[in-house]
């Protein structure tokens, strides 16, 4: 059920995803990019609060901060590839989560494909936007970075919010429950 109260959260989601993107940006030159925090954001707001929440907040954020990076022509791929990455984030960290595993274990199967599947993702947007696979495989290396790094800010965030009781007691998720029911 859609609630104003979850409305608020996906748009200040968004909004974190979106800065966490476009304020620490570093460019790299085989991209014609630049590597940024917001896969740490996003990956975080996936586990944390859901697959809805991951991919919304992935999604839109990340292609808002293209817009206004200037990268206007990536955003309909960014869109689809980081909603996709934060919504996957979320599932796999549900899934696991019922199969028992602890939950930084369960956090971490998670996080580690989704960010793979975020470099796969814009492994094949290259590819077609620049036709040429020789091309896309530069994007590789620095996407890969970009992926390890999210997912141990994403882990940091985690770790940190929950040590946070009025945090954990407002997130609507499993992660900062001790046992799943």
């Amino acid at each position: 059920m859609i609630t104003t109260k979850r409305i608020a959260i996906y748009a200040l989601l968004t909004a974190l995803v979106a800065v966490a993107t476009f304020v620490v940006k570093i460019p790299t030159v085989a991209t014609e990019g630049y590597l940024n925090l917001g896969d740490g954001v996003l990956l975080f707001c996936g586990v944390a609060f859901g697959p809805v929440a991951g991919g919304i907040a992935g999604g839109l954020g990340s292609a808002i901060a293209d817009l206004i990076a200037g990268y206007a022509h990536w955003m309909l791929p960014t869109f689809l590839i980081k909603g996709a990455e934060g919504a996957l984030a979320g599932l796999l960290f549900y899934l696991f989560r019922r199969a028992k595993l602890n939950r930084y274990l369960a956090a971490t199967l998670a996080l580690l494909p989704s960010a793979i599947l975020m470099v796969a993702g814009y492994f094949f947007a290259s590819w077609i936007m620049k036709g040429s696979a020789a091309v896309a495989w530069t994007s590789v290396p620095g996407n890969a970075v970009q992926g390890a790094i999210g997912v141990a800010l994403a882990l940091l965030l985690l770790l940190n919010t929950s040590r946070i009781k009025q945090f954990s007691s407002a997130v609507e998720n499993r992660f900062y429950e001790k046992r799943l029911n």
